[in-house]
């Protein structure tokens, strides 16, 4: 089974904005590149575990409630039901 890529963007620019906290001032707070704040959020970069951690810390907030913030915004059954259905072949 292809292991499939969870993104944390739209959570992570919720949760920034609702701190009150810019991409340049999350990034200078835990020692990262605005850039790749940036990129996360518009999801063309997925975080390591240790990023994740960062994160959390960047935010206020323990790594285990980013990642629950996470999980409650995804939609497991539309990931299930995608994993499993074949695509449709053209004729």
């Amino acid at each position: 089974m292809k292991e499939k890529t969870i993104y944390i963007g739209k959570v992570l620019r919720t949760l920034r904005i609702a701190k009150g906290l810019t991409q340049e001032k999350l990034a200078n707070e835990i020692n990262l590149d605005r850039g790749f704040i940036s990129e996360l959020e518009r999801n063309k970069k997925a975080p390591s575990y240790y990023t994740i951690f960062k994160l959390a810390k960047g935010l206020g907030m323990p790594p285990e409630e980013f990642t629950k913030k996470v999980n409650e915004s995804l939609d497991f059954d539309s990931m299930l039901e995608q994993e499993f259905t074949s695509p449709k072949m053209d004729k």
